[in-house]
């Protein structure tokens, strides 16, 4: 019974949000001035010679996924504590 209501809420909220999407004009993103000036670009290049953006990046995204997953195990660890205690 409660999981065919929450079913229900669900699907209403996401039915809410695909006709709100659809009410919006479609936008080709290509057609948008987003291009980055030539000396933006210059400074950034130089930029990272420098800075190397592209290892810290993936440094970035190592040291996220370990917290993550130490997170995870320790609320994992205290459910089994829980539910032994």
């Amino acid at each position: 019974m409660i999981t065919g209501l929450i079913d229900l809420i669900m699907g209403a909220g996401l039915q809410l949000v695909l006709l709100l999407l659809g009410l919006f004009p479609s936008i080709d993103v290509a057609s948008l001035p987003l291009g980055m000036p030539q000396a933006a670009r210059d400074a950034l290049s130089t930029l990272n010679w420098f800075v190397p953006i592209g290892d810290l990046v993936a440094i970035l995204t190592v040291w996220i996924g370990l917290v993550l997953a130490v997170n995870v195990a320790l609320i994992v660890q205290r459910l089994v504590t829980s539910v032994k205690g």
